[in-house]
């Protein structure tokens, strides 16, 4: 009908001489929705957790580690996020794409700094860690004017301390910037007790307790500048700089008590260190986004990190004069780094991405020791030690999108690294080594929507020493003077310059169930192959620095090791999981993860012979009540591992005890603009425990077992926006 009467009107129109009048201009407006954190989960080719900018106000977590605990396969050991139950290096920590300095720690991050972490489970050909990688992206420019104001207050036990941050984000016309600020402190104590029992190669049997108690305390200053010009609707130039400032006085107050035989050197202990750590970090990037798909990127970051302490040891002995040591360190490590990165778009849904890295890394390192007045000149005090590494990596990678539930991708990775490091003899002892890593992964979605997805990937990948463990040098034992012999329990540390980097496959299978509403349901396998395995070995060495021999714990390439997993995870709302008991709509979040770990090193006869730091099992449990505005919101988490032992050498065997974590708080919403959380960490804390042992190590055999107790922290954290 419609159609009818407009050609009746133009007829009409024409008729009376008129012209026909231009159709009235139509607009058309393309409205699109970023993915959220589940959908880009659900579509990775790897495993992905994506914690974006929502889920860390959501929570209003204090710390960012406050956040990774939360997340299913990841546990905290000592403040360092782990996945598989792999630390100390497995684990590759990124800022920005970039590896994060040493020293630098992410409990002095604000969740206000961050904009997203992105949790990748398994090496790929871009990214190497072994047991995979934490990549942390600062917060950028917003599109909007965001103006965010937080403050903190908590109490460990020594004193109440205070932070706060201020984030400060807009845009004027074709330049937007953020600029975050943040300021905190931290105090602290605990209380100790250890036993030591040990019988030398002569027979002698020695039984000593030590008391003590520790204090610790500091602050800093973090400040993360970013700048991003729109050169053109393709191009975009950024620039992004990390200050970091820290400060800390550490006390520690010790008595040792000889029960039998030969009484320590030193009865009585106090000591203090004050240490600065600074760290200063650019980075400059383009980035190209044509419209047929193709994306280039180029990158040059350069960064120094310092640290400088002092410490003051004060011994006293029941016969012989007082110890009043004192000790002035110094470290500087410097980085520099280009990268660049290229995305074809090809026939028959291939893409085809490739890049290049190049670094540089070194690392000077000083000490002195002042002894009564008495300077020492010897061995490796009061002389420089340096250390370099020289990085280039390249791979390609051709993602391919078989169908619309299947898609691969297939890449290789090339890895040159040379280092140089200084010996003990003021040599210099150089390694090179060359790897080539195969990457291959596969993504199956059973069904048209995308609700079950299965993932499976073969990799290969490598850990690389820190530099400081390549040095030559090392440091003595404070239990026992430089002229008095030590013990296994309490040896010496030092570097190994002969040290190469540790390969490793990776094999990685994984089904995922997504339900309505963002909850998921997983079930993961894993398995690690680890060549030339590096853990630390103790030995019996003549030291310049001492006038008797001295037990010395130095890293090495000991054989291989393999580590398999398995990793559960459940999580959704409460009516999802628990219909019977929670009504739809009502807020109640519930999670839950379980991962069993199994480990050996296959040139150690035991079966306690697992990797470092790696449990049997860890369970973690959380219950959210999500507060909608003007509400009360309230969650609780509990992490539960179990005790276990590690057979560290033929040896050598340490023994940790159980840990559990309970974590509550309560979350105000007085507003969109403003909330207030209240939480209690390690709520309900259990002592401490360790134990270790020496068996027949030529003659001598050991044990020493130290108990700490357990503190809760209280926090209370404003966030307010305007």
């Amino acid at each position: 009908m419609r159609r009818v009467v407009s050609w009746l009107l133009a007829g009409a129109v024409q008729a009376a001489g008129g012209q026909t009048p231009p159709p009235a201009p139509q607009r058309i407006q393309i409205e699109g929705k970023a993915q959220d954190d589940s959908e880009l989960r659900r579509d990775a080719l790897a495993g992905l957790v994506v914690v974006d900018r929502e889920e860390l106000d959501r929570y209003g977590d204090f710390s960012v580690l406050d956040v990774l605990q939360r997340q299913a396969g990841i546990s905290v050991d000592g403040g360092e996020p782990r996945l598989r139950g792999l630390g100390g290096g497995y684990t590759l920590i990124l800022i920005n794409g970039e590896p994060a300095p040493p020293g630098f720690s992410l409990e002095q991050l604000s969740p206000a700094e961050i904009e997203r972490i992105e949790i990748i489970k398994g090496p790929s050909a871009e990214h190497g860690g072994v047991a995979g990688t934490i990549n942390v992206i600062l917060r950028g420019a917003p599109k909007l004017r965001q103006r965010e104001w937080r403050a903190n207050a908590s109490y460990r036990g020594l004193r109440p301390v205070g932070s706060t941050s201020l984030s400060w984000g807009d845009r004027v016309g074709a330049l937007g910037f953020q600029v975050p600020i943040a300021a905190y402190q931290w105090a602290g104590r605990g209380a100790f007790r250890s036993e030591r029992l040990s019988r030398s190669a002569e027979g002698e049997l020695r039984e000593q307790h030590v008391q003590g108690r520790d204090e610790w305390r500091g602050g800093g200053l973090n400040l993360g500048p970013r700048l991003d010009w729109k050169v053109s609707d393709f191009d975009t130039l950024q620039w992004q700089t990390f200050l970091q400032r820290n400060e800390s006085d550490n006390r520690n107050v010790s008595a040792t008590a000889a029960l039998q035989g030969t009484p320590p050197s030193l009865l009585a202990v106090r000591s203090e260190n004050r240490g600065v750590w600074q760290l200063a970090r650019t980075q400059l990037q383009w980035v190209s986004k044509q419209p047929d798909g193709r994306r280039y990127e180029l990158k040059a970051s350069a960064e120094r990190s310092r640290g400088d302490s002092a410490g003051l040891f004060f011994g006293t002995a029941g016969s012989a004069a007082p110890l009043l040591r004192e000790s002035v360190s110094h470290s500087t490590s410097d980085r520099i780094a280009l990268g660049a990165r290229w995305r074809q778009p090809l026939a028959d849904g291939h893409a085809l991405a490739s890049g290049i890295d190049a670094e540089q890394r070194s690392r000077h390192e000083l000490r002195s020791i002042v002894d009564n007045g008495v300077e020492w000149l010897t061995g490796s005090i009061g002389r420089p030690f340096d250390a370099q590494m020289r990085r280039g990596v390249a791979f390609v990678q051709d993602d391919w999108t078989i169908s619309q539930r299947a898609s691969a991708s297939i890449g290789l990775r090339l890895e040159a690294i040379a280092t140089e490091a200084g010996t003990s003899t003021g040599d210099v002892e150089r390694q090179r080594s060359v790897m080539l890593s195969p990457a291959v992964q596969g993504r199956w979605a059973l069904d048209d929507k995308s609700r079950d997805v299965l993932r499976a990937s073969l990799a290969r990948s490598s850990r690389l020493p820190d530099l400081s463990s390549l040095i030559g040098r090392y440091s003595f034992n404070g239990s026992y003077e430089r002229n008095t012999s030590n013990t296994p329990i309490a040896a010496d540390s030092g570097g190994n310059p002969h040290l190469l980097p540790e390969r490793a496959w990776a094999f990685e299978l994984s089904w995922e169930q997504y339900f309505s509403g963002g909850g998921v349901a997983s079930l993961g396998l894993f398995h690690r192959r680890i060549e030339r395995l590096i853990r630390r070995r103790l030995a019996l060495e003549a030291v310049p620095e001492s006038s008797v021999a001295r037990w010395v714990s130095r890293p090495a390439n000991i054989g291989q090791a393999r580590s398999t997993g398995v990793e559960l995870e459940l999580k959704g709302t409460g009516e999802q999981l628990l219909p019977m008991l929670f009504v739809p709509r009502s807020g109640w979040q519930l999670r839950a993860a379980t991962s069993l770990y199994g480990s050996q090193v296959e040139q150690i006869d035991d079966p306690d012979a697992r990797l470092e730091g790696q449990p049997p099992w860890v369970v973690t449990l959380g219950v959210d009540k999500l507060p909608a505005q003007d509400a009360l919101g309230c969650g609780t988490s509990l992490s539960y591992t179990p005790s276990y032992t590690t057979q560290q050498t033929d040896r050598q065997r340490l023994w940790r005890d159980r840990v559990r974590r309970l974590d509550v708080y309560a979350l105000w919403r007085f507003s969109r603009e403003v909330q207030l959380r209240v939480s209690v960490s390690n709520a309900d804390p259990l002592p401490t425990r360790s134990e270790t042992s020496i068996e027949d190590l030529d003659g001598f055999s050991a044990r020493s077992s130290t108990r700490r107790e357990g503190l809760a922290q209280f926090n209370a954290n404003l966030i307010v926006r305007f």
